[in-house]
């Protein structure tokens, strides 16, 4: 089993996706909203777009299998910590020299790269976590990794 350091999530710290870090920003305010709008704006390849809530438990991060997309996939995560597996792809297959595992905080906003290899994140602890996702009607094809990657601290 390959043993990778879980990693807080920054900005550059995976290639293949955009990251924006949550802060307070201004935004519009009337007497029972605000609406703060994400500069982080992803583009996608195809108008049908849909987006839903993904909800995961707390599960030791041990990942086995990856998923790539042919488009963007954007998330959003609202509540909860999560824990992540981002991986490169090389001739098709992944390569588990490039494997990281991050940590995700609530407010923080990602972009997919199309191609970029991941898996579902799971909850860092008892508290579920969750996330909307937003993205094109696609296939998710899994591939088996030739070994488990588990993230440890």
């Amino acid at each position: 089993m390959k043993k990778i350091k879980i990693q807080d999530l920054m900005p550059g710290l995976v290639t293949g996706i955009e990251v924006l870090l949550p802060t307070k920003k201004a935004g519009f305010k009337e007497n029972y909203f605000e609406w703060t709008a994400s500069p982080l704006v992803a583009k996608f390849a195809t108008n049908e777009i849909s987006g839903g809530i993904l909800e995961s438990w707390h599960h030791v991060p041990v990942f086995t299998e990856i998923e790539t997309h042919v488009d963007n996939e954007m998330f959003y995560f609202i509540s909860g910590i999560a824990r992540m597996l981002f991986i490169d792809m090389k001739n098709g297959k992944p390569d588990i020299n490039t494997a990281q595992v991050v940590r995700i905080l609530p407010g923080t906003q990602i972009i997919i790269s199309p191609g970029k290899a991941h898996f579902v994140p799971v909850a860092e602890d008892s508290m579920p976590f969750f996330a909307v996702v937003v993205s094109p009607k696609m296939a998710a094809p899994r591939i088996s990794l030739l070994e488990p990657v588990e993230g440890i601290e």
